[in-house]
């Protein structure tokens, strides 16, 4: 299962909840639960802050990291005719050491293969522990001899050879460990502690072990988002071990990241829901513009996602009068003038209105935005050929919200990003520089706002690897945008909101049927 890929113990973490703030239409990360998300360098502070200045010695967290990993993979194991840990000499190599002693004494069959003395004296105290305890302790040069003896996928192997201290790259002779257990037909899982040993997700040809879950102990790690394997998205089970993360916010400590989980399907219906006594203004009002030569139905799309669920009333500007031709065969009931865009703020619609939207079916950055200026109250939403390139100006006063994929955010910055790792320094200066908002989209997606925060979307969902769902998710977000929530709960409801694809039985929708599934869904 790829999405939610956060879970505790043997559940997921994330489980969505319907409990919201009475009257709020902001985004309470409290409320929603959007986790910390912390980097190996904040990490590596923590660790570090609470031996110094609270006291803990060294081994008391090793091995409550080690007590968690146990008994949270208590079924794991049992499925196992031998357990190889496979230790480096560093902090991840001493809890594989602690967590040997937990499965021996628990009377599981556990080896040890040792990369080398340890550099740790809480490393050395576990591996001590495991000496007096006679558990078999090798050279990992000896895991190909071992192996002959073992049965073909008999053996659940946990990597514990490098840690979130590690530094790309990997030295050789890791390296050829690492594909040597790769290629291993001995394992049949295998469980990497904190992350998948030689990983580094700024590098796109990295050897690392390909892991089969991932436990992130402490703190839930900043570098591993993303991680694929053999093209899949690998679970990650996060394990508490006492450090103070929800305390320890200042500078060095924590960098505003984090990672949000979805809203239960069954809260949208209220969201969505018309009050008694609406008009088509207060039920939702938004411009849209688009819909070039050859693209007409990426702008009818957006605006139909607006009106189907619920919008009151949208006016449609297009430079193309065959797309206004369509549109109005489509639906008699819409309104459409055939502009490039000049007209918009002349009309008498635009002052009413708090949402526009520009870029559904365009080609590239209209001209007329170059000078475009919003009204205080209302936020634009710039996307598909409408993200600007590097340097030309974006429009004055609003709110303004991008939504580019990889290559737009290419054009718009100069950078090309193909990790949210990657992208998150870029997005952030220009967010911050432009007090923009911005949403980059990929199989994990990144959101930043010009105040500095950060939040990753991490749930592929292939159902929308389709053309045409950006346009849709545009239209999505224009109509919370409509109700008065805010740029992040808005972008927050409608990718939440897709995710109720997941349950189509087609299994290559359309961004039509997609649209239409979900409005007959709710």
């Amino acid at each position: 299962m790829e999405r939610n890929l956060y879970r505790f113990g043997r559940q997921y973490l994330f489980r969505s909840h319907s409990r919201r703030c009475a009257g709020s239409i902001s985004l309470d990360l409290n409320d929603w639960k959007a986790h910390p998300l912390f980097t190996k360098e904040e990490s590596a502070r923590i660790d570090e802050f609470c031996h110094t200045e609270l006291g803990y010695p060294e081994t008391t967290l090793m091995g409550m990291a080690a007590l968690s990993v146990y008994h949270a993979n208590e079924d794991l194991w049992a499925t196992a005719e031998e357990i190889w840990i496979v230790a480096g000499t560093g902090g991840n190599g001493g809890d594989g050491y602690a967590l040997a002693n937990i499965l021996f004494q628990e009377g599981h069959s556990v080896s040890l293969f040792s990369l080398g003395d340890s550099k740790r004296e809480d490393s050395l105290f576990y591996k001590s522990l495991c000496e007096r305890s006679e558990i078999p302790i090798y050279s990992a040069n000896d895991l190909p001899i071992q192996e002959e003896e073992a049965e073909e996928g008999s053996v659940l192997l946990v990597d514990a050879i490098l840690g979130t201290g590690f530094k790309a790259p990997v030295s050789e002779p890791i390296a050829n460990l690492i594909r040597w257990i790769n290629s291993s037909p001995a394992f049949f899982y295998k469980l990497s502690l904190d992350t998948a040993s030689g990983f580094s997700p700024n590098t796109e040809t990295s050897v690392h072990i390909e892991a089969d879950s991932i436990e992130e102990l402490g703190t839930r790690k900043w570098e591993n988002i993303g991680f694929l394997s053999e093209g899949k998205m690998v679970p990650r089970y996060y394990e508490s071990i006492g450090f103070p993360t929800r305390t320890l916010k200042g500078e060095g400590f924590f960098s505003n990241r984090y990672y949000l989980e979805k809203l239960d399907w069954e809260d949208f219906s209220g969201l969505l829901k018309r009050k008694t006594d609406s008009h088509k203004y207060t039920a939702g009002s938004a411009i849209f513009f688009g819909g070039d030569e050859g693209m007409e139905g990426a702008v009818l799309l957006s605006s139909s996602a607006f009106q189907s669920l619920g919008g009151g009333i949208s006016k449609i500007f297009t430079p193309s009068l065959t797309t206004k031709e369509i549109i109005l065969h489509t639906d008699p009931s819409k309104m459409v003038s055939v502009s490039k865009g000049k007209e918009i703020s002349e009309d008498p619609f635009f002052p009413k209105t708090k949402t526009i939207v520009v870029g559904p079916g365009t080609k590239e950055y209209p001209e007329f935005l170059k000078t475009f200026v919003l009204e205080e109250h209302q936020t634009l939403i710039l996307d598909a050929g409408s993200i600007p390139r590097l340097g030309e100006p974006l429009p004055r006063s609003g709110k303004i919200l991008l939504t580019p994929h990889a290559g737009e955010f290419e054009r718009l910055t100069g950078k090309r990003c193909t990790t949210v790792q990657s992208a998150h320094p870029v997005a952030l200066d220009f967010c911050k520089t432009n007090k923009v908002h911005l949403l980059f989209k990929s199989y994990v997606s990144l959101f930043v706002t010009p105040e500095g925060n950060s939040f990753v979307w991490e749930s592929p969902n292939p159902k929308l690897a389709t053309m045409g769902t950006g346009d849709l998710l545009v239209g999505i977000i224009a109509r919370f945008l409509s109700l008065g929530y805010s740029i992040e709960t808005s972008v927050y409801y409608a990718l939440s909101f897709l995710e109720g694809t997941r349950e189509t039985e087609e299994p290559f929708p359309s961004a039509f049927e997609i649209l239409n599934y979900l409005v007959r869904k709710l």
